[in-house]
């Protein structure tokens, strides 16, 4: 199946390690085993699961890619914060 040398590097490998890491290093072991669709998977997009689309995106003028148009709501925004400060 696999190359000796690969198995004894291994072998080899797992001899060298400490008391503590062989818990860790089974546990690894039988992750690879568990299937990978077994895993739960999430039927919920990104964008539903952070709770849909923005609303401040949705809401506000038409259309920002006129430079005027982005000056004035920017400013509006400046203006509303430091009225609420």
């Amino acid at each position: 199946m696999y190359p000796a040398n690969l198995q004894q590097e291994l072998l080899q490998a797992i001899a060298n390690l400490s008391d503590q890491q062989i818990p860790l290093v089974l546990q690894f072991i039988s992750s690879l085993e568990t299937p990978v669709n077994n895993y739960p998977t999430s039927a919920k997009t990104v964008l539903e699961r952070m709770g849909g689309y923005p609303q401040f995106l949705l809401e506000g003028s038409g259309d920002l890619s006129d430079r005027d148009v982005r000056k004035k709501v920017i400013g509006d925004r400046i203006k509303a914060r430091q009225t609420t400060i």
